[in-house]
C-alpha cells in the first residue's frame, strides 16, 4: 500500500479551446443566449431601421460579432468579482484558429466604440462588461425581466449549440447576420418571408449580403423553404408571382427555442416545500 497522500491525484491537461467555450456555457444553467431585437434592427418608425447587426456586417467585423454574442452568452457566469481574463477569452476566441491577447484586445476596443461593452483596468487584469444592445452604452440585463425597461422591442434566444456544434466557426459574417435576422424574425411564430432587395432597407445589410446569408444556411440544411405562387394584377395574364417564406430547421427551429425556455422556466421556478 502506498504511503503517499498525494499517489491518486493527476494533473489535468489543458482545456481546448472548445473544451473551455462548452465548460463556460454549461456553467451558465440554461442552453440559450437571450439578445433583444435592438441588436438586429431598429423599432419602427425609425428613420433608419438598421441597428449594430448592420455595422458588424458593413464594416466586416465577424470577430468582433462572435466577441460580444459570446459576452452575452456567458451571463451571468461573468462579473465583475470573479472576471474571465483576457488569456481566457484569447482561448475560447480560437475554436476557429489562434486568437492572440492582441487580437482580443484589438476586438473588445471595437465593441467599446461601438457601445457595446466597457473595458476598464483592476490591478492587472482587464474587466470586460456588456451593455445594451442598441449601442446607446446603458448597462445590459438580462432580457425578459419585468424591471427591464429596454425589453419593449422583444428579444429573440440563440440556442447554445451555434457554439458547441461549431456554427459559430462555419458561418461567415453573410450567414451570421442572416440566422441572426431570422432568429428574431422567428422568434414568436416562423415562417420569416423576405425578398433579398428589402434586406437593405429593412436591416441595413445588402441584398448580396442577404443572398450568400441564406446560402450557407441551406449549406448547413438549416433552413425549410416553401414557394407561394400569388396572383398580382402587375403581372401577364396567367403569371404568378413567386414569394419565398423561410423557416429555420433544428436546433434553431421556433418550436425548440420555445421549448429551451419553458425547460428554464421550470426549472428556475421554486419547488412547493423549498425542495
Amino acid at each position: 500500500m502506498s504511503t503517499d497522500p498525494f499517489a491518486e491525484l493527476v494533473d489535468d491537461t489543458p482545456l481546448s479551446p472548445a473544451e473551455a467555450l462548452r465548460s463556460l456555457l454549461t456553467s451558465v444553467k440554461r442552453e440559450y443566449c437571450p439578445v433583444r431585437n435592438s441588436f438586429v434592427q431598429r423599432p419602427p418608425g425609425s428613420a433608419d431601421r438598421s441597428a449594430s447587426l448592420a455595422s458588424f456586417v458593413t464594416n466586416r467585423q465577424e470577430r468582433a460579432l462572435d466577441a460580444i454574442l459570446t459576452a452575452y452568452a456567458l451571463q451571468p457566469v461573468l462579473s465583475d468579482d470573479d472576471p474571465l481574463p483576457l488569456g481566457a477569452w484569447a482561448n475560447i476566441f480560437s475554436t476557429r484558429k489562434p486568437c492572440g491577447l492582441t487580437t482580443v484586445s484589438k476586438t473588445f476596443r471595437v465593441l467599446e466604440e461601438m457601445g457595446l461593452v466597457t473595458r476598464r483596468r483592476r490591478g492587472h487584469t482587464t474587466i470586460i462588461t456588456p451593455l445594451l444592445e442598441d449601442g446607446t452604452g446603458r448597462p445590459w440585463s438580462k432580457p425578459g425581466l419585468q424591471s427591464d425597461e429596454s425589453a419593449e422591442g422583444g428579444y429573440f434566444t440563440i440556442p447554445h449549440e451555434y457554439w458547441t456544434d461549431g456554427y459559430i466557426d462555419r458561418l461567415r459574417l453573410p450567414g451570421k447576420a442572416m440566422l441572426l435576422i431570422m432568429l428574431k424574425e422567428t422568434q414568436g411564430k416562423p415562417p420569416f418571408e423576405m425578398a433579398v432587395d428589402r434586406a437593405q432597407k429593412w436591416y441595413g445589410i445588402s441584398e448580396r449580403t442577404a443572398e450568400r446569408g441564406y446560402a450557407e444556411l441551406s449549406a448547413e440544411k438549416l433552413l425549410d423553404i416553401h414557394i407561394q405562387r400569388v396572383a398580382s394584377p402587375r403581372l401577364p395574364k396567367g403569371v404568378l408571382r413567386e414569394r419565398y417564406h423561410r423557416a429555420l430547421r433544428d436546433p434553431f427551429s421556433t418550436v425548440r427555442r420555445r421549448d429551451l425556455q419553458l425547460e428554464a422556466r421550470k426549472q428556475s421556478t421554486p419547488r412547493k416545500g423549498g425542495k
